[in-house]
């Protein structure tokens, strides 16, 4: 019995925190490899030409910011009175890579992987290391395990990597609303006229993105202001309001857009009835959405599990627990923030994007990590209250709880495993070594060729097959009539774009052409 105990301890020191998180950072990077592959394989489709045809005209012909500058504001105006009044946006979308250079947009993964993981990190070391007081590999092993659950598993991998105005749309507005949150962190601390300013330009344009991170942000202000207030009543708590008013004045602009009512109906506008029916139903919507997650993404229940055995220890090694917000209050106000995010979506009752889901799921994993922090303080806490002996406390759920509680996800992980193919590095790589990569690649080199040729004016190109894996592609047509072929078209300053099959286009053009 010695023996085995001895064993047990042994393995324990070796499966410590820091042993682990140099074994977790290593999955992390093999994981990224086959997403990064990828984004040399990517390219521009659909809306990316359709609002970066006026930037990329200005751009081809006079090489001057200041003359993209109008043509942003020249898109923007288009749209607003057209399709939609996210103004903030539309001037990001306007931007997108292959304006400025058809190899461009090999960035896009690379700069929304970067926003991703560092607003995440960023965050994650504002509230963990700076707030709660948590160890360097405490901090990190939390972070890489939330962002692998949340990179894998998010629901719309082309919406939240590949697609830069998916992306542009859903995913940097949510890594502005977690440097909204870091600031806030900040500012309700030391009350720096800086933070302020960050929030206050961050919250702006996030009133001309889209609605849910608008309403993020405007749901944190609030808690700030509250917490803040409750805990200093310092006057200065009140110059939140800055921002909150400068949010509300471009989230009404955004919301007053002619084009909302040619998107979403003549019935879209603003009502108090249906505002507070939504409300109602936001919260039925969480449990639905949640309880689908349990049954699609077991292995996201895993990683949550993980998270709340480092939090344990992560806890068990400060002197004292955090007490700064009732935890029943907090719980309520992180479920009620998670809840908010289905409103936009149930009010304008008209199909959504792949990137509203996105939005769902990583406030879901945000919320969810910071009530499982919240439970764990509170059973840590309680523990200290019964012993004066930190370290051994400390000890003691490492040994007794964290690496029986890592056995127990390995053998979940296991019993979970298809799931595993549902992840955004295993599609990836499946993409990849099908082949069926390297098919896309040729394909779009090909068209991209043909788009680029000044010599024709009235293109045509071969169809794209419809394999593009985790990519976003929104294939020219054979009507020259069609969305596709016209922002096509436009972008690339053609007179008509038309698509064919591949076999009488090779028979009419060769394959040399």
């Amino acid at each position: 019995m010695r023996l085995l105990i001895n064993s047990y301890n042994r393995i324990s020191k070796l499966l410590s925190t820091k042993h682990l998180t140099w074994i977790v950072s290593v999955v992390f990077l093999l994981l990224l490899i086959p997403i990064c592959y990828l984004s040399f394989v990517n390219r521009a489709t659909g809306d990316d030409y359709g609002y970066g045809a006026y930037t990329r005209a200005a751009w081809m012909t006079s090489h001057s910011m200041i003359q993209v500058a109008k043509a942003i504001g020249r898109t923007i105006e288009q749209y607003y009175d057209g399709w939609q009044g996210t103004w903030f946006s539309i001037a990001v979308f306007a931007l997108q890579p292959e304006v400025f250079s058809d190899k461009a947009y090999v960035i896009v993964a690379f700069l929304m992987l970067f926003l991703w993981i560092g607003s995440t990190a960023l965050l994650f070391q504002r509230i963990m290391r700076k707030e709660w007081g948590f160890g360097r590999w405490s901090y990190l092993m939390i972070t890489l395990v939330y962002l692998i659950i949340s990179i894998q598993f998010v629901p719309s991998t082309r919406s939240a990597i590949f697609w830069y105005n998916g992306c542009a749309h859903y995913m940097i507005p949510f890594a502005m609303c977690q440097i909204v949150v870091c600031l806030l962190f900040n500012y309700i601390r030391q009350f720096q006229v800086s933070d302020l300013v960050g929030i206050t330009v961050l919250t702006t344009l996030l009133g001309g993105s889209n609605y849910q991170a608008a309403l993020f942000a405007l749901i944190v202000l609030i808690y700030a202001g509250i917490a803040g207030w409750m805990q200093k009543k310092n006057r200065k708590i009140f110059l939140l309001s800055i921002p909150l008013i400068l949010e509300m004045i471009g989230l009404i602009i955004s919301m007053k857009a002619p084009g909302n009512k040619v998107r979403g109906g003549e019935d879209f506008g603003f009502s108090v009835s249906r505002i507070a029916g939504t409300i109602g139903k936001c919260f039925v919507e969480g449990i639905r959405t949640f309880l689908s997650y349990f049954q699609e993404k077991p292995m996201v229940f895993v990683g949550l599990l993980i998270l709340f055995l480092f939090f344990l220890e992560a806890f068990a090694k400060k002197p004292l627990g955090i007490k700064k917000i009732p935890a029943v209050i907090a719980v309520l106000a992180l479920l009620c923030l998670y809840c908010a995010m289905q409103a936009p979506a149930l009010y304008a009752s008209v199909g959504v994007s792949g990137g509203v889901g996105n939005m769902n799921y990583m406030t879901f994993l945000l919320t969810m990590t910071g009530i499982l922090a919240i439970l764990a303080n509170a059973i840590v806490s309680l523990q200290k209250s019964r012993t004066e002996k930190t370290e051994s406390l400390e000890e003691t759920i490492h040994k007794a709880v964290v690496i029986p509680g890592l056995l127990a996800c390995l053998l979940l992980a296991v019993l979970c495993r298809s799931n595993v193919k549902s992840s955004t590095s295993w599609i990836s790589m499946e993409y990849i070594r099908s082949g069926e990569a390297a098919d896309y690649k040729q394909q779009m080199d090909l068209q991209t060729a043909l788009l680029t040729d000044d010599e024709t004016e009235d293109v045509v190109v071969p169809f794209i097959n419809d394999v593009q894996g985790p990519l976003m592609q929104m294939p020219v047509t054979d009507n020259p009539q069609e969305w596709t072929n016209t922002v096509t078209r436009e972008f690339y300053g053609k007179k008509s774009v038309i698509a064919i099959p591949r076999e009488e286009w090779l028979e009419l053009y060769g394959e040399g052409k």
